[in-house]
């Protein structure tokens, strides 16, 4: 997902310049450790629409950012397949790697669990899978009213999947080159 107004950044923080190269290739980098699923990518921004399709992703375009959160996931699950697992993975977490992505998703795969989350103690985070009976309760998600809501009450039918604290750093403020 990055259709964000990225406000508390005062910016445009996806395309902004990360140790190197802009904060949203680290996303699609780790994306392209997944090679037997179907990536759709929720923005707004011409440059990541390019360079997602030149990762053989899909582009779908992102409601504007006035609503918050809840219209890209909407956005992300009309462009799915209705019996298709969700898994909501966020451009603002640079730490977050193809090795800890494909780990969750074969481990998520043996649970046999109908939810997913990584998380680090009891921090929870992105990304989290969601299952084809939880489509209609996404769609009616508004605001910045992200998944949690929908995975709150059901820990008994989560999978949990532990990462370094720092796979779950996203950064919503400017960063201090290091």
């Amino acid at each position: 997902m990055a259709g964000g107004a990225s406000r508390r950044f005062g910016g445009e923080k996806l395309t902004a310049d990360f140790r190197g190269k802009p904060l949203y290739q680290y996303a699609l980098e780790t994306l392209a450790e997944i090679k037997s699923h179907p990536v759709r990518v929720v923005t707004r921004s011409e440059e990541i629409s390019q360079a997602a399709r030149s990762h053989g992703f899909y582009p779908v375009e992102a409601p504007p950012p006035d609503e918050g959160v809840a219209a890209s996931i909407r956005a992300g699950v009309r462009a799915s397949r209705p019996d298709a697992f969700l898994c909501f993975f966020v451009c603002d977490q640079p730490y977050f790697t193809g090795e800890h992505l494909t780990a969750f998703l074969a481990a998520f795969q043996k649970s046999g669990k109908p939810y997913g989350r990584v998380c680090c103690q009891n921090r929870k985070g992105s990304p989290a899978i969601f299952p084809p009976c939880a489509h209609s309760r996404l769609l009616l998600l508004t605001g910045d009213e992200g998944g949690r809501s929908i995975l709150t009450g059901k820990e008994d039918f989560t999978f949990f999947f532990p990462v370094p604290e720092q796979a779950l750093q996203d950064f919503d403020t400017p960063w201090n080159p290091d």
